[in-house]
């Protein structure tokens, strides 16, 4: 097989199986064992077959039905299920490493000075990129000026992305490639922040950014791919086995298919087509759904940018924000009417929907869109990525249509700082509700939405838990009765993940006749205390029943 083998000693655990693994042996492994099959919750023993799943799971008396089995014994250590993270951005991911890591730079000297740590002697001419500026701090404190970018870097054009997306920061030579001006209009969809003669301050809130980013230098698909392996395997080191690629642009789909074709991913992946692209979604709605017999590579899902971002004040709000509600740019990234039809077109089709909805307006009309479209068909697992803002009968609503709500825990306490300032006291009991969703019969699938947030699924996990920020505060966590058990997002980041990707007879649990994708971790996390959760460490990762990473 083709996966990583991270092996940084030879541990007893398993001596670097890997390495030496004979497709053809029985193996089995002795641990502490949470399957996440609510039949069997807990057990002792694995049987691993050769076609990388689990022929058998019970407790240590059915190592007796294999005698020749070669037995891997964990000395007591935890076995859970791998984690799914169900809305990874991968790709960027693998690219952030070429570019400045802005994140936690409060002013545009800090970012000056990132960018000159990383690019110390920039050719003229060459775009300069940085990401991870926090849109929804600055949109708090008030959004930068160029000025400082334009005496740093009067020779490259700089665009720095946001932490989540939804702004950009450019200097005066990247407007100029670009050609805006004082007298450039906004566009339909997106602003221009301006000084007070009109030109560009340099920040581009939502499709804005267009107007510059056409001009930066796209990535080849060689470039693509060594970025999606990079970004797999040090996933894989985390304990994430499969992800959930959401929006994937026509050279990501060319790349990860070419990779799937070498037999050379590191993990496994689902596809999320991006569904604001039109050709590409042509393209897939007369070819159909990929659907993968090894669950390496399936592709039948339509991920659509529909509303912005609650920080930058460009979600879909029912009523105005409450704190500066002139300074407000609600967005629709696609009309209504156009994603009623893509969401028809893709009903007719079997494809999955799955829409980004932040603010409770964008998530009432796309429930109101998905009503319609499925007409009375429950079965869907159509999804709604982060579901942050609701309106109070979001709930029974998503639990009757049997929608599920793809949520990030990381965002909620990143946003714990300002989001009640934005929504006020009254809105903010009905954001980032989990257990409100959960209470009324809805499913939860929980993820990470990396790079632009603390990403691996043991602070996915704590996050979650204790509504906390990694430093512990607030104490107590951001409005705690909203969190989750460790039950509960385990099972939010496994089998209902799982399910969320139609994959659920296959992955999420550990039960004979799925695939043996599994963690290793050196406590377990249904026995320790909450704020320890993100202090728990992967010692080992095996997709296909094979060890792909190994801990010192």
């Amino acid at each position: 097989m083709r996966h990583l083998m991270i092996c940084a000693s030879l541990l007893a655990l398993s001596a670097c199986a890997a390495e030496t693994q004979d497709r053809s042996e029985v193996v089995a492994i002795k641990g502490n064992i949470i399957t996440m099959n609510d039949a069997q919750p807990r057990a002792a023993a694995m049987v691993l077959g050769e076609d990388g799943g689990i022929t058998a799971i019970g407790d240590v008396a059915l190592l007796d039905q294999y005698p020749d089995a070669r037995v891997i014994d964990l000395a007591g250590r935890t076995i859970v299920p791998g984690f799914i993270d169900s809305h990874a951005h991968v790709r960027e991911f693998g690219m952030d490493r070429i570019k400045a890591d802005l994140v936690g730079a409060e002013t545009v000297e800090e970012m000056v000075a990132l960018l000159q740590a990383r690019f110390p002697n920039p050719k003229a001419g060459v775009w300069l990129i940085g990401q991870g500026w926090d849109e929804g701090e600055f949109a708090t404190r008030g959004y930068p000026d160029r000025a400082a970018l334009d005496a740093a870097f009067p020779d490259n054009p700089v665009a720095l992305e946001s932490l989540h997306g939804f702004g950009g920061f450019y200097n005066g030579k990247a407007l100029e490639i670009a050609g805006l001006n004082a007298e450039t209009p906004d566009p339909e969809v997106g602003d221009i922040l301006r000084r007070e003669d009109g030109s560009p301050t340099g920040v581009m809130l939502t499709l804005a950014q267009d107007l510059v980013d056409q001009h930066i230098p796209q990535p080849d698909q060689a470039m693509r791919e060594e970025a999606i392996i990079a970004a797999l395997e040090t996933m894989a080191a985390a304990g994430v086995t499969s992800i959930h690629e959401a929006g994937m642009e026509p050279l990501d789909v060319a790349a990860f298919k070419s990779l799937r074709a070498k037999d050379a991913l590191p993990a496994r992946v689902y596809g999320l087509l991006d569904g604001n692209n039109d050709a590409l979604i042509a393209d897939w709605f007369a070819a159909g759904i990929s659907d993968d017999p090894q669950d390496w590579l399936d592709i039948r899902s339509i991920k659509i940018f529909y509303d912005g971002s609650l920080g930058s004040r460009t979600a879909l709000m029912a009523k105005p924000y409450s704190d500066k509600p002139d300074a407000a740019r609600p967005t629709e990234r696609i009309s209504p009417e156009k994603l009623q039809t893509l969401a028809n077109e893709a009903q007719a089709k079997g494809f999955q929907m799955a829409v980004h909805a932040i603010g409770d307006e964008g998530n009432n009309r796309t429930l109101d869109i998905y009503e319609s479209a499925l007409d009375g068909d429950a079965f869907s697992r159509w999804r709604i990525e982060h579901a942050q803002v609701v309106l109070p009968d979001y709930y029974d609503r998503v639990a009757d249509l049997k929608i599920l709500s793809s949520v990030q825990s990381s965002h909620a306490v990143g946003d714990s700082g300002w989001a009640e300032d934005r929504v006020g006291a009254e809105r903010i009991q009905h954001a980032y509700a989990w257990q409100r969703i959960l209470n009324a019969g809805g499913e939860l699938m929980l993820n990470s939405d990396m790079p632009g947030e603390p990403w691996t699924p043991m602070e996915t996990l704590y996050f979650a838990v204790t509504r906390a920020k990694l430093d512990g505060t607030p104490p107590g966590g951001w409005y705690a009765e909203q969190a989750l058990s460790v039950e509960e997002a385990l099972k939010a980041m496994t089998l209902t993940n799982a399910y969320g990707a139609f994959q659920e007879d296959a992955l999420g649990s550990l039960e004979a006749g799925k695939w043996a994708d599994f963690v290793v971790l050196d406590a377990d996390p249904t026995a320790v205390a909450p704020a320890t959760l993100k202090d728990i460490q992967v010692l080992q990762t095996w997709i296909n029943g094979e060890p792909v990473y190994q801990a010192e």
